[in-house]
């Protein structure tokens, strides 16, 4: 999904309207240079393992022009959530995270956490210690059009350092959430297709090359609507043109000889139209969708609970036909309508035995929806989700 993760899957057209951008992170400016901080050697105080909390925002830090020890500043362009989080004092010490339980497992656990990158990986920290699991992917967003367009060189090197792979959803356009289907022609899928965008693409293939660590890029999300249709993107709804867009770019990446980059096609509805816009097992390593339950915290005609093999199950059977590894790129529940408990234990201790395809999970952890603010999709928004979640994933299944 946007964020500005990681679609709703239902069965039919008729749950387009519930597939809603969420907003992206709050602005943070400048955290303090690298050299100011360091959770690799320190042994903060944990938070209290058993109580759910709210992820920080760290204070904003004025600075200057960032140099080569300061780190860029995060977008300031972009919408306040409507969340309004009980926030962590800043002072409160980052806890180490914690280590992997079984670096042999199948399945690797992320999220999106609000604040992330920009927050120095505090969240996703402070996340780890609230589970009691490392996580191995941190999901985020950039805009083409807005002031975090520019290859994070330094925030995927400092996401190495934390033990994590981004996984960065490269959204095509000028972030527009008053008329987020408008079309954009600057940033249109034929113009990245007819070379225009060339040199902003080359600078992030010679950025990933420079940087040679693993990432994992999403280009253009939750882009397989029912063609001509745009329900929340000015890039869905084309089926021709964002395989050419898509195509285009693999192949610039390629001409400049990066292979630390994994290619994530980031559909949704896999048994519906996604077939029409699957560009090419030749440049397709990672296929990913979104998994939000809405149960009936929407207020809409289509709301109703869904289990997670509901959602799942049949988009997975179409998956098989690509044969590729599957991340589910936001993955979420609310808890009305519905046993979130339940539904938690259900998904996580299905994938060994019904989704072994399934090598990655990317939690959407934000405790209030853009669009409907009752719904708290938080693994720990309550003390029973929260333990449900940690028995589920002590499975050694789980890396």
């Amino acid at each position: 999904m946007v964020i500005p993760v990681l679609v709703i899957i239902a069965t039919g057209a008729s749950c387009l309207v519930s597939c809603r951008p969420q907003a992206p992170p709050t602005a943070i400016l400048t955290p303090p240079p690298p050299t100011a901080t360091s959770t690799s050697t320190a042994t903060p105080s944990p938070l209290p393992a058993d109580t759910p909390t709210s992820v920080a925002t760290p204070t904003p830090v004025p600075t200057d022009t960032p140099t080569t020890t300061t780190p860029p500043s995060a977008p300031t362009d972009t919408p306040t959530p409507t969340m309004i989080p009980t926030l962590i004092p800043t002072d409160t010490p980052i806890p180490t995270p914690v280590a992997t339980l079984n670096p042999a497992g199948h399945v690797g656990l992320g999220a999106y956490l609000e604040g992330t990158p920009y927050d120095r990986f505090a969240a996703v920290q402070r996340f780890e210690s609230l589970l009691r699991h490392k996580m191995q992917y941190a999901l985020w967003f950039q805009a083409w059009g807005n002031d975090d367009r520019t290859f994070p060189d330094y925030w995927i090197e400092l996401a190495l350092q934390n033990g994590l792979i981004p996984v960065i959803t490269w959204e095509p356009w000028k972030r527009d959430f008053d008329d987020p289907t408008a079309l954009q022609p600057k940033y249109s899928l034929e113009s990245i297709a007819a070379g225009e965008h060339d040199e902003y693409i080359r600078s992030w293939a010679l950025g990933a090359k420079a940087v040679d660590v693993p990432i994992i890029l999403r280009f253009a999300h939750e882009q397989s609507t029912e063609p001509d249709t745009r329900p929340w993107y000015p890039w869905q709804g084309d089926p021709e043109g964002y395989k050419a867009a898509y195509r285009h770019i693999v192949t610039l990446f390629r001409e400049e000889e990066v292979t630390n980059v994994q290619f994530l096609w980031s559909a949704m509805w896999l048994d519906l139209w996604a077939s029409e816009y699957y560009p090419g097992d030749d440049v397709i390593d990672l296929v990913g969708t979104t998994v939000l339950n809405h149960g009936t915290g929407a207020t809409e005609d289509w709301a109703r609970w869904r289990t997670f093999n509901e959602m799942f199950g049949e988009q997975y059977q179409a998956a098989l036909q690509w044969n590729k590894p599957i991340i589910i790129t936001e993955l979420a529940t609310a808890e009305q309508g519905g046993d979130k408990v339940a539904w938690l234990r259900d998904c996580f201790t299905s994938l060994q035995v019904k989704y072994p395809l399934v090598e990655g999970v990317l939690l959407f952890e934000t405790e209030s929806d853009r669009e409907w603010p009752r719904i708290n999709w938080s693994v720990a928004s309550s003390q029973e989700s929260l333990t449900a979640f940690r028995k589920a994933t002590d499975d050694p299944y789980f890396r």
